[in-house]
């Protein structure tokens, strides 16, 4: 009896575990910044983001005008080195409710890859 409760016990222990795993967010894609890869985020960049961020990321798009406040330059190296590829996933995924304004998520329209494209595209403008 006392062998049947611990087995019992572990396999309760076990698919606890397996659930809770399983509703665990999924990591952000580790960044591959290939030429190709870096090409679909300037295509999605220019698509999805350059309208606030500018052609060359300095927040200067023509959706900028608008806003309440500056937009970080994404092409300043001091700026981004403060931001990990992960913050960056996360904020083109999820967005940003901020006093200066709204950027959309973009989880919904996006793969997670092709977030991570721009993540590689907004890293080259910084060098």
């Amino acid at each position: 009896m006392t062998k049947f409760l611990g087995m019992t016990g572990l396999l309760a222990l076990f698919c606890m575990t397996a659930v809770y795993a399983g509703q665990a967010k999924p990591a952000a894609p580790a960044a591959k910044a290939s030429p190709e890869s870096i090409a679909n985020g300037e295509a999605l960049f220019k698509r999805s983001c350059q309208t606030c961020h500018g052609p060359a990321g300095k927040g200067d798009g023509p959706a900028a005008k608008t806003l309440k406040g500056k937009l970080p330059d994404l092409s300043d190296k001091a700026v981004m080195a403060k931001l990990t590829d992960p913050a960056i996933h996360e904020l083109v995924s999820n967005g940003k409710k901020s006093e200066i304004g709204n950027m959309p998520a973009m989880a919904k329209r996006l793969k997670p890859e092709e977030i991570t494209d721009i993540v590689n595209y907004v890293r080259t403008l910084a060098k």
